[in-house]
C-alpha cells in the first residue's frame, strides 16, 4: 500500500493539469457538503444540552381550528397532578425584563428572560453553577423576589464575581436576590439571560381564568421506557375530561406533544434536508466529472499498466493501484473543500435566522470533519471504481501488448458508452437542480410581494414595556405612552408617531375569540377567532393603513366603567360577518375585559386586513388567517408596546438616540427594547427562505457549470480521438459544415437523453418541494422551462468549441500521423 501511495503521489504530481482540476472540482463537492452539514448537525442533529435530552418534550395545548396554542394555567396543573407519563412538568414562558443593577453602573437595558414555575431547572436536568435553584417557597404569592440569572450575563455584569449570590438587581421595576447563576447550556426560553418563578402571576385573575391561554408552553421529562405515544394519550385522556367538566372553556381541546429539539428546530427540517439533498447531487456531478477524467487518463496509461500485467502484477493489485490515485485525489479535494467550508460558513451564518441560536452555534468540529472524510473515502471509491474495473481486464491489457504499433480508435465502444452516460447523468443532476432553484426563487419573490395592506418604507419600530410594579394603574400607562407620543411627534423629521400591540412582524401573537351581539350562541370549541391589536389615535396614519370606512380611534374613545368601547375591524371580518351591510354601528359582545356584563362593543371603523407575518410559513398564525380587530389603548391599557414612527425621508434609525431621550425624560428607569426598521423586520421574516433559496441557487449554478465542463472535456476528448475518422471523412469530400454537425450532434444527443431524464427528476423534486413552496405549485411550467432552456445553451456553447475544432482537422495531417 505505501508504493502503491508513493506512486499514486508521483503520478499526480506529473500530471499537474489533471490533478488540479480533479481536486478543483472534489473540492467544490466535498466543500459544499461538508458546509450543509455542518449546518444541519448544528441545527437539527446536535442534541440539546440537557442531561438526556431525547426525553424532553414540549406540550402545547391543540383545537380543531388552532394545531399549537398556549396552555392554559388551570389546565397545566390538572394535567401535572394526574399524568403517569413524566417524571415532572414545568410551565414556561418567554418573556423580557428591564434589567439594572441595584446601584450599579450603566443604564438600564431589556434583556430576555423566562417566567417558570420553581422545578423549570431540575426538569431539564441542570443545575446552578454557583448558588442554589429555585425552591418551592419561592414561588408562591407573596414569597421575597428572587431571580436566577444566566452566566453570561454573570461574567459581562458581575465579572464572575463569586459575590453575585445575595446582590440585587431591578427586573420590571421589582428588587429580586440572586439567587444562583445558571449555566450556559440553558439556552431556553429563546435568548433568555434571567429567570424569575410564577409566583405573583398564580393569583392574577388572567391567570385563573381556564378559558385564558397567555402565552405559556410546558415541557416535561418522559419517565424512562415511556415513549411520546404514550404520554400524548395520558394527557389527552385527561384533556378529554376536562373537556367534559369544562365544556365552555375546554371543548376540543387537546394536547400537542414534540420532542422539545424538534418544537425548536422542526421549522427547518425541511429546508435544511432539501439543502443536503442539494449538494449531495452537486457532489455525484463532480464525482462524474472526475471519473471522466479519470477513465480518459486511463486510456493514456493502457500501454502502461498492460506491461505491468505482463511482469506479473496482477489484477486486483491494479485495481488497487489506480483506486489509491482515486482516493488520494478525493482526500485532497476534501482538504481544500474543508477550508472552502469554513471559508463560506460566515456568508451561510449570515443569510440563517438571527433569532435561532443553534445557527449561530455552526462550526467545523469533529462530526464534521467524520463526515467529509466518509464522503472523500466514498467519493474516490465512486470516482475510481469504474475506471479501474475497465483498466485492469487482462484480456484487453494483452490485446493492447499485440497493438505494437499502431493507434487505437476511440478508445472501444464501451468507454465511450460509460462517459456518455456520465455526462447524461450530470445534466440529468443540473436539471434538477436549476429547476428546484427556479421554484424556490419563485416562491420567495411571491413571498414578497404578498400584499402588506400598510406602507413598510421609512417606518421606525422601537419596543417598550413599562413594569407592572411601577405602572399599576392603567391610568399610568395611558399616561406615559401619550406623553411618549407627543414629545415624538415633535422630533424634527417626525411625520407620525403611535403606539400598538401586536403589530405586524414583531415576533409576538395575540389572539382572542369573539362573538356577535345578539346572534346565537355558537357551540363551544366553534367560535371564530380574531387576532387583537391594541393601538393608540394615530396608528392607521403611521403605518400609511387607509380607513375604508367609518373613522379612525379619536379623542370620544375613551374609557370609562360601564362606557361602550370601540373598535375597529378589517375588511375580511366584515365581508364575512356583514354582507352586504354596513358594519358600523354594529356590536360585539366584550370579552377583553373583567368587568361583569360589560356593554357590547362598537365597530366604528373598517381598515384592509394587514399581513402581520411571512406567509406560506405552517407554525405562523397567519397562515390561519385570523380577522383582525383593534382596540383603542385609551380604553384598553397595555404596559407593553411597540412605538412605531414614521420619519419623512432619511434613515428611520437616526431617530433613536433622540427617542431614548425622550424615554429616559419621562422615567429614567426606562430602557428601549427591540429597535429596527419595518423594512429589517419584514426581511428577517423572510431569512429561513433566503437561505433556502440562495443556497440552492448557488449549488444549482456550480452543478451547471461542472456539468457543462464535464459535457466539453467530453466532447474535446472525442474529438481527439476521432482525428483519423474525421481527417478520412474530410479527404472522401465530407464539408467542414457536415464534419461541425455530426460532432455537434454527439453532443446534442447526450444533452437531450439528460434533459429527458432531468425533466422526470424535476417533476419529483418538485413534489419534495411542495411543503416550503408559497404561491408556486409542484410542477411550474415556467420554471421548469427557464431550466431546461439555460442548461440547453450553456451545453451546446461547450459542445460547439470542440464541434469547432473538429472542422480545423488538416486531412494530411491526420492521415500521417498513422
Amino acid at each position: 500500500m505505501l508504493n502503491d501511495l508513493r506512486y499514486a503521489f508521483r503520478q499526480l504530481l506529473k500530471h499537474p493539469g489533471f490533478t488540479f482540476i480533479a481536486v478543483l472540482a472534489l473540492a467544490l463537492g466535498i466543500g459544499a457538503n461538508t458546509a450543509i452539514f455542518s449546518v444541519v448537525n448544528a441545527v437539527l442533529l446536535r442534541p440539546l444540552p440537557y442531561p438526556h435530552s431525547e426525553r424532553l418534550v414540549s406540550i402545547r395545548e391543540t383545537t380543531s381550528t388552532f394545531p399549537n396554542g398556549s396552555v392554559s394555567y388551570p389546565n397545566f396543573l390538572d394535567w401535572r397532578a394526574g399524568q403517569r407519563s413524566f417524571t415532572d412538568l414545568t410551565l414556561v414562558r418567554r418573556e423580557s425584563f428591564n434589567f439594572s443593577p441595584i446601584g450599579g453602573v450603566g443604564a438600564p437595558e431589556r434583556i430576555g428572560g423566562g417566567r417558570v414555575t420553581y422545578n423549570f431547572v431540575s426538569v431539564l436536568g441542570l443545575t446552578p453553577v454557583l448558588g442554589r435553584d429555585f425552591a418551592e417557597a419561592d414561588d408562591v404569592p407573596g414569597a421575597a423576589p428572587v431571580t436566577l440569572i444566566s452566566e453570561r450575563l454573570w461574567r459581562t455584569k458581575f465579572g464572575a464575581s463569586p459575590k453575585v449570590i445575595g446582590q440585587r438587581v431591578m427586573l420590571d421595576g421589582v428588587a429580586r436576590e440572586i439567587i444562583g447563576v445558571l449555566p450556559d447550556d440553558l439556552r431556553y426560553p429563546r435568548l433568555a439571560e434571567v429567570w424569575v418563578p410564577l409566583a405573583e402571576l398564580r393569583k392574577e385573575q388572567g391567570i385563573l381564568g381556564r378559558g385564558n391561554h397567555p402565552g405559556f408552553s410546558v415541557v416535561g421529562r418522559l419517565k424512562p421506557g415511556v415513549s411520546l405515544t404514550q404520554a400524548k394519550a395520558d394527557l389527552n385522556t385527561i384533556a378529554a375530561e376536562l373537556e367534559r367538566r369544562y365544556p365552555d372553556s375546554n371543548a376540543t381541546r387537546r394536547v400537542r406533544l414534540e420532542l422539545l429539539l424538534e418544537s425548536a428546530v422542526g421549522d427547518y427540517r425541511n429546508s435544511l434536508n432539501l439543502l443536503l439533498g442539494a449538494v449531495a447531487c452537486v457532489l455525484l456531478i463532480a464525482c462524474a466529472n472526475v471519473a471522466n477524467l479519470q477513465l480518459a487518463r486511463a486510456m493514456a496509461r493502457t500501454k502502461e499498466l498492460a506491461v505491468r500485467a505482463a511482469l506479473g502484477a496482477s489484477r486486483s493489485q491494479l485495481m488497487r493501484q489506480m483506486l489509491t490515485e482515486s482516493v488520494l485525489l478525493a482526500v485532497l479535494g476534501a482538504v481544500a473543500g474543508v477550508l472552502l467550508a469554513i471559508w463560506s460558513l460566515d456568508a451561510i451564518v449570515a443569510l440563517s435566522p438571527a433569532r435561532v441560536a443553534r445557527f449561530q452555534e455552526t462550526r467545523i468540529d469533529l462530526p464534521a470533519l467524520l463526515f467529509t472524510g466518509a464522503v472523500a473515502l466514498g467519493a474516490g471509491i465512486l470516482v475510481g471504481l469504474w475506471p479501474a474495473w475497465q483498466v485492469s481486464k487482462s484480456a484487453a491489457l494483452t490485446v493492447i501488448l499485440h497493438e505494437a504499433g499502431t493507434r487505437g480508435g476511440s478508445g472501444g465502444l464501451r468507454r465511450q458508452r460509460a462517459r456518455s452516460a456520465l455526462v447524461v447523468t450530470q445534466v440529468a443532476l443540473a436539471v434538477v437542480l436549476l429547476a428546484a432553484a427556479g421554484l424556490t426563487l419563485k416562491s420567495f419573490w411571491h413571498a414578497q410581494q404578498e400584499a402588506l395592506n400598510f406602507q413598510p418604507e421609512n417606518l421606525l419600530t422601537v419596543s417598550l414595556a413599562l413594569p407592572q410594579a411601577r405602572y399599576a394603574e392603567d391610568e399610568k400607562q395611558i399616561a406615559f405612552y401619550d406623553q411618549l407620543i407627543q414629545r415624538v411627534r415633535a422630533l424634527p423629521g417626525v411625520e407620525a408617531a403611535a403606539v400598538g400591540s401586536n403589530i405586524p412582524f414583531d415576533d409576538n401573537e395575540s389572539d382572542s375569540t369573539f362573538h356577535l351581539t345578539g346572534t346565537p350562541a355558537v357551540p363551544p370549541g366553534q367560535e371564530p377567532s380574531a387576532e387583537i391589536n391594541i393601538i393608540s389615535s394615530d396608528y392607521f396614519r403611521a403605518l400609511g393603513i387607509p380607513i375604508l370606512r367609518g373613522r379612525a380611534f379619536g379623542p370620544e374613545d375613551v374609557a370609562g366603567i360601564g362606557r361602550s368601547r370601540s373598535i375597529i375591524i378589517d375588511e375580511t371580518l366584515a365581508r364575512k360577518f356583514f354582507p352586504g351591510v354596513n358594519p358600523i354601528g354594529r356590536q360585539i359582545d366584550d370579552n377583553q375585559t373583567f368587568e361583569k356584563k360589560p356593554p357590547p362593543l362598537t365597530i366604528v371603523g373598517v381598515v384592509p386586513r394587514t399581513r402581520n407575518e411571512a406567509p406560506g410559513e405552517p407554525q405562523n398564525i397567519e397562515s390561519l388567517k385570523f380577522h383582525h380587530i383593534y382596540f383603542s389603548s385609551a380604553q384598553y391599557a397595555n404596559t407593553d408596546n411597540v412605538l412605531v414612527v414614521r420619519v419623512k425621508n432619511g434613515d428611520p434609525l437616526a431617530l433613536v438616540p433622540a427617542i431614548r431621550r425622550a424615554v429616559l425624560g419621562l422615567d429614567p428607569d426606562q430602557p428601549l427594547g427591540a429597535t429596527a426598521t419595518m423594512e429589517t423586520n419584514i426581511s428577517n421574516s423572510l431569512a429561513k427562505r433566503r437561505l433556502t433559496m440562495t443556497l440552492l441557487g448557488s449549488f444549482a449554478g456550480l452543478a451547471l457549470l461542472l456539468a457543462s465542463v464535464g459535457l466539453y472535456g467530453v466532447m474535446a476528448l472525442s474529438v481527439t480521438q476521432r482525428t483519423r475518422e474525421l481527417g478520412i471523412r474530410m479527404a472522401l469530400g465530407a464539408a467542414r459544415a457536415d464534419v461541425f454537425r455530426l460532432v455537434l450532434g454527439q453532443g446534442v444527443t447526450l444533452i437531450g437523453f439528460g434533459l429527458i431524464l432531468g425533466l422526470l427528476g424535476a417533476l419529483a423534486a418538485g413534489r419534495a418541494l411542495a411543503s416550503i413552496l408559497y404561491g408556486v405549485g409542484a410542477i411550474d411550467v415556467p420554471a421548469l422551462a427557464l431550466s431546461l432552456i439555460s442548461l440547453t445553451i450553456v451545453a451546446l456553447l461547450a459542445c460547439f468549441v470542440p464541434a469547432r475544432r473538429a472542422t480545423r482537422v488538416d486531412p494530411m495531417v491526420a492521415l500521417r500521423q498513422e
